[in-house]
């Protein structure tokens, strides 16, 4: 596993600036309202040959706030991403100097025994040179102190140049590990970080409340299996019809985003709400981009079982013969039984996503078959010639040859794609493509 490096700091001191700067991506959500960021955001550093984890977590707001659930979550995020980190970016911004929420991190930090850089950010900022002796107050060692600016990258290449200095990592053999990108979508409060806790086994790994909206930023956690590593990704819940501000508006881009970007996609629905138009979009974006695709009926201890048989009759069309449905409660049902055998599906999809087959195979067993059934279009019998698969695309895809090619129903395409399924293979969680060619 890769060292494990976190930015930790008070709110609106450019942490969210940095960690997008650092991985080159905008990955965590930079606003100027405080508390921005409250679960641990996961992405990928690379300095050179050299890849580390780095974490960006919410604004250290104290350790004294009783009656605000969420804060207490978020300070609870914070401490488990200092206890999980081989180095700490201890961020201040210029700007406001030290005060008591700094000096309540600096102990933090000291009490478990963690190395640290200290990182003062917002160094561009004109008539702010006196407050720098403010950190000296510390008592911090001056190497360890490094003047930034995350925004007009001022003094980042010697940063990541001692941050590869402090690890000095020796030159290992490395073995070839496949990343599977997960996302989990959803509407909002329908279980998503629900899940990734259950997946995880781990209460903390993602903020859960009854409040929907929780989460806010696109959330990236790592689970190794076998030679894999399965990159779950939280979203936010997307809506389909909204009235957003600017914040949410960038949620919404940034969710499909994460759907081209994922080789499987998890949509979990909340039973109580039903099978909705929210649900049926993220499920033809799922489609569309032609991504490995499960359903989760969540919160079924909610309901009795008449209940359920009947929300499986009446939602039986909504949902394609191939995709793997799941009816359970993620809260209390979902353990490590069933996390095992999930965990082989998940391995299973992406390989059924994968899957190969020569020319040959295909045209002996799925010509013969296709042609018995006669198709008319303007009076002329439709007759498929030749078919291939496309190698070096992401999901199957077989292309026809054939007499025709325009006006080709969608029932004989449905019809050819369940030969496909029963003859060839059954790509059991994936969508396949057909894409129909005149022979020239």
């Amino acid at each position: 596993m890769n060292y494990v490096i976190s930015l930790i700091g008070k709110s609106n001191v450019g942490k969210s600036t940095l960690f997008n700067f650092l991985i080159k991506k905008k990955q965590s959500l930079v606003s100027k309202k405080y508390n921005t960021t409250l679960n641990r955001n996961y992405g990928r550093l690379k300095i050179k040959n050299n890849i580390y984890d780095l974490i960006d977590t919410g604004g250290y707001i104290g350790n004294n706030i009783k009656n605000n659930v969420i804060y207490n979550k978020v300070y609870n995020q914070i401490i488990l991403s200092i206890k999980e980190s081989n180095l700490i970016l201890f961020i201040v911004d210029i700007i406001n100097g030290v005060n008591y929420l700094d000096k309540e991190i600096y102990l933090i930090i000291k009490k478990y025994n963690k190395n640290f850089f200290l990182l003062i950010n917002k160094i561009d900022i004109k008539n702010k040179i006196k407050k720098i002796y403010d950190f000296f107050n510390l008592k911090i060692e001056y190497k360890n102190i490094y003047y930034i600016s995350s925004t007009h990258n001022i003094g980042i290449n010697n940063l990541l140049y001692n941050i590869n200095k402090f690890f000095s990592l020796k030159k290992e053999k490395k073995k070839k590990v496949i990343n599977i990108n997960i996302s989990i979508l959803g509407k909002p409060n329908s279980g998503k970080s629900t899940f990734i806790n259950s997946f995880f086994l781990d209460k903390n790994k993602s903020i859960v409340n009854y409040l929907a909206g929780t989460t806010i930023d696109t959330l990236y956690f790592k689970k190794k299996y076998k030679n894999y590593i399965f990159t779950l990704i939280d979203t936010p819940g997307i809506i389909k019809k909204y009235k957003y501000n600017k914040d949410k508006k960038l949620y919404l881009l940034n969710t499909k985003k994460i759907i081209k970007e994922s080789d499987i996609c998890i949509l979990i629905i909340d039973i109580l709400d039903g099978f909705n138009k929210n649900d049926l979009y993220i499920k033809k974006l799922i489609i569309k981009y032609k991504k490995g695709i499960i359903i989760i009926i969540n919160k079924c201890d909610l309901l009795t079982t008449k209940q359920i048989i009947n929300f499986k009759r009446e939602k039986k069309n909504y949902i394609n013969k191939y995709i793997p449905v799941y009816y359970l409660s993620l809260k209390y049902n979902f353990k490590k039984k069933k996390i095992k055998k999930f965990k082989k599906l998940l391995f299973n999809i992406y390989i059924n996503r994968n899957k190969k087959f020569l020319t040959s195979y295909l045209n002996k067993n799925l010509l013969l078959k296709i042609n018995n059934k006669k198709f008319k279009i303007k009076n002329k019998i439709l007759k498929i010639k030749f078919c291939y698969q496309i190698k070096d695309k992401m999901f199957p895809n077989f292309i026809f040859i054939s007499n025709l090619e325009k006006n080709i129903n969608l029932n004989y395409i449905k019809y050819i794609e369940s030969l496909i399924r029963k003859y060839i293979f059954n790509f059991y969680g994936v969508p396949i493509e057909l894409t129909f060619k005149k022979n020239k």
